[in-house]
């Protein structure tokens, strides 16, 4: 018997439907951005987890600790995570029996030129045939079809956790990149405040001069010119702090009617280094390729799964209680009612569905793999364009402060000579004009490097590691 049934079995799956042949793509692993260690910027270890606390800023770390607890945005993530935990609990649950209650009350009026009345005149008219008892049903994973599946359902949910710390790294730099660009416009209004009562002093030489037959009457009306414009960007400044403190409250979760005093404070330049194995940690370091990457390896899994449906499968079915038309002999010896039903099954034809969704599952791997090396390349010109502003940005500082130092001296040596009387007052409001103007340009730089730095943070994956 054993050469027959060794026969039979090869026979039976040579006859089964076959696998079409497929093409899987590969997942990359590496980020391709070693070119960026020549970027002169210092080498180092990647973003602390708690980064923004580098800024020494009490009121930023509150803001960014109260979204954490209280953001809509990371609570709607949370619950995708949960719901993806129950799916992967649900396809856990196909690898154990299941047992269930049965409990059954078949009512029937049988006719009486029926099968049963017609041989058997005694049986009553109306029937009610009861059943109490357990049923058990298992599948036998004898290719992993289960076990793939769960495993796939495990893979999404890390994804899903993966994109919860993405929404996390998106929710606090842009609260640290917000509060930034406000203090930059807190800096900019004290700024332009000088230059307005500057210019307004400015405008009155001018006035007295003009009346004194000094100066012709455009010089007054040009100094008139310059001082409105500067008060329209006072006014300007004043609506973009306004806005920029709306957006904070909402990042945060403070809604719009909550209080929130922000006060200008020292700037306290983050320093981002570039870590070493850029390329390689890269892939580990930001949650959205990390998401991205497991949802490409559970859907991997998917097809390992679809391959088991042109295999052989076996199924077992059993039933154990009490059946009876009687209730009060239901719970007899002679009511017990068992059985077992094994299945087996084997697809033979089936008219091309099973290669058809076999080639779905791959057509959804190799598009998340495609979406992953998509995100590679975006992950990788983040990090690039991240560097070289902060390098250019730092180049550019240095000569504006030059040119501050430079504008710095010729203020004091106006002053000086109009002490002497060699210089006029105008001479001198122009001067510090100027230097208040060179400093608004130094600011505007510092503070976007400063910017540049946590969108460079951003790029780097915050602190997340796998």
């Amino acid at each position: 018997m054993r050469p027959r049934t060794i026969a039979l079995s090869l026979c039976l799956l040579a006859s089964c439907a076959r696998i079409p042949e497929h093409e899987l793509a590969p997942i990359t692993q590496n980020a391709g951005c070693k070119s960026l260690k020549e970027e002169s910027i210092a080498s180092g270890e990647w973003p602390a987890d708690r980064w923004w606390e580098e800024m020494h800023d009490p009121v930023l770390t509150d803001l960014i600790e109260r979204a954490l607890r209280a953001s809509p945005t990371l609570k709607k993530a949370e619950e995708r995570l949960k719901a993806a935990c129950q799916v992967a609990l649900q396809k856990r649950a196909a690898l154990f029996p299941q047992v269930n209650v049965e409990i059954t009350d078949l009512w029937a009026h049988l006719s009486k030129d029926g099968f049963f009345r017609a041989f058997a005149p005694t049986v009553p008219d109306v029937v009610n045939d009861f059943f109490i008892g357990l049923s058990f049903s298992y599948e036998f994973d004898f290719w992993g079809k289960n076990r793939d599946l769960w495993k796939a359902a495990l893979g999404e949910t890390c994804a899903r956790a993966a994109e919860r710390k993405q929404a996390e790294l998106i929710l606090t730099t842009s609260i640290a990149y917000t509060y930034a660009e406000l203090q930059f416009l807190l800096t900019k209004r004290d700024l332009l405040q000088e230059r307005s009562s500057n210019r307004s002093a400015l405008t009155g030489v001018r006035s007295r001069r003009e009346t004194n037959a000094l100066d012709t009457a455009m010089d007054p009306l040009f100094s008139k010119a310059m001082q409105l414009n500067v008060d329209a960007l006072l006014a300007e400044s004043s609506q973009e702090i306004a806005e920029q403190i709306h957006k904070l409250k909402q990042l945060s979760g403070i809604g719009q009617d909550g209080k929130l005093d922000v006060q200008l404070m020292i700037l306290h330049p983050l320093k981002v280094a570039l870590p070493e194995n850029l390329s390689m940690d890269l892939l580990g370091r930001r949650p959205d390729l990390v998401a991205q990457r497991l949802r490409a390896e559970a859907a991997g899994r998917v097809i390992d799964a679809k391959k088991t449906d042109f295999y052989p499968n076996i199924n077992l079915y059993g039933l154990l209680g009490f059946d009876g038309v009687f209730w009060d002999k239901l719970f007899k010896k002679g009511s017990l009612d068992a059985g077992l039903i094994p299945a087996f099954h084997l697809p033979i034809f089936t008219a091309g569905r099973l290669q058809a969704q076999l080639m779905e599952a791959v057509a959804e791997y190799n598009e998340a793999v495609r979406g992953y090396e998509e995100l590679i390349l975006r992950a990788a010109q983040e990090v690039a364009d991240g560097l070289t502003k902060v390098v250019f940005l730092q180049k550019e500082i240095e000569v504006r402060k030059g040119s501050l130092q430079v504008a710095e001296k010729q203020r004091s040596i106006v002053t000086r000579r109009m002490e002497h009387a060699l210089d006029t007052r105008g001479q001198f409001l122009d001067a510090c004009d100027e230097v208040l103007d060179k400093q608004l340009t130094l600011a505007s730089l510092e503070y976007g490097q400063q910017l540049a730095q946590i969108a460079l943070i951003r790029a780097l994956g915050g602190g997340f590691h796998e």
